[in-house]
């Protein structure tokens, strides 16, 4: 064989071996990062590092590496025969902070058509920070919350903004 033909073949080989490496590299950066939850007529989009788990009350609960994720819906009439005096999602807001005993007396602010609150607890010795939020839908108030350590909220934060921004319900 002649040289130049031992270069084109060594140069095929090379072109189809880079080929799949792109394709393969392409593949892995558009891995979807996100998915969508839905629980009882709510729908969230949620980053695919948090995995299923329980808590008890909680009507859907995630864990993640760093964090929580979790949400609880609440009959309305329930919540009218506890003695609560609720008629917004500001209103449940409140009325969760101080039957909570939540420190800081946190301000409560809405976004989007939904009520929210941020602040932090210790809880076993260990600080965390809590980005909680308040939908109003039909007969339900839904209390979403995310949680993470307290070092990692800044870095969190826009992503527990961008999930509480992605709740939709069926009518």
């Amino acid at each position: 064989m002649k040289p130049g033909k031992n270069r084109t073949k060594y140069r095929t080989i090379l072109s189809l071996i880079l080929s799949v490496i792109f394709i393969l590299s392409l593949t892995a950066c558009g891995e979807e990062k996100e998915r969508v939850i839905k629980s009882e007529g709510m729908s969230m989009v949620l980053s695919k590092e948090y995995q299923e788990s329980t808590l008890a009350n909680a009507t859907w609960y995630y864990t993640s590496p760093d964090g929580l994720a979790m949400g609880i819906k609440s009959s309305k009439d329930d919540i009218e025969k506890s003695g609560l005096e609720v008629s917004s999602v500001q209103d449940y807001a409140e009325a969760y902070i101080k039957a909570n005993s939540i420190p800081g007396s946190p301000k409560v602010r809405t976004r989007n058509g939904y009520a929210y609150f941020q602040y932090t607890r210790k809880v076993s010795g260990t600080d965390y920070s809590y980005y909680s939020c308040i939908y109003d839908h039909g007969d339900y108030y839904w209390l979403v919350t995310f949680a993470c350590y307290k070092e990692l909220y800044n870095e969190y934060k826009p992503d527990f903004v961008a999930s509480s921004n992605s709740v939709t319900f069926e009518d």
